[in-house]
């Protein structure tokens, strides 16, 4: 059985409500879904927190056109979980659109009674 926040809301449908959020740029969807103290890594390795991202999506830096999923992995433990899913994104990239497989890996926990993601990383497969 799957682990509800205050709302009702699995882990699964929190992470296919970040990606909503993402394709959207909604900022405050996006707020709510990530915690405050997130550490995020991006395909560079540069670790970004949530002000950053929030500031990503709000000045167009960061746009998702297409976040289609292919595959997830979800993994519940007592402290929360784990999302790790592959998807086939265009994203806004140096001026164009392009189109590339990326791995998102999530760290979900249930801060202020909502699933949040607390850490992760995103990868380029191709």
């Amino acid at each position: 059985m799957s682990a509800r926040d205050e709302s009702g809301r699995t882990i699964d449908q929190a992470e296919e409500a970040i990606q909503a959020a993402m394709r959207a740029s909604d900022l405050a969807e996006l707020d709510l879904l990530i915690a405050d103290d997130l550490a995020f890594s991006g395909p560079d390795g540069a670790v970004v927190g949530k002000a950053a991202d929030l500031e990503a999506h709000r000045t167009g830096a960061t746009r998702f056109e297409r976040i289609e999923e292919t595959l997830r992995r979800t993994t519940e433990t007592p402290e929360g979980g784990t999302t790790e899913t592959t998807a086939v994104a265009t994203v806004w990239n140096e001026g164009r659109w392009v189109d590339v497989s990326l791995r998102w890996v999530r760290d979900w926990r249930i801060i202020d009674g909502r699933w949040q993601v607390a850490s992760g990383s995103v990868t380029i497969l191709g």
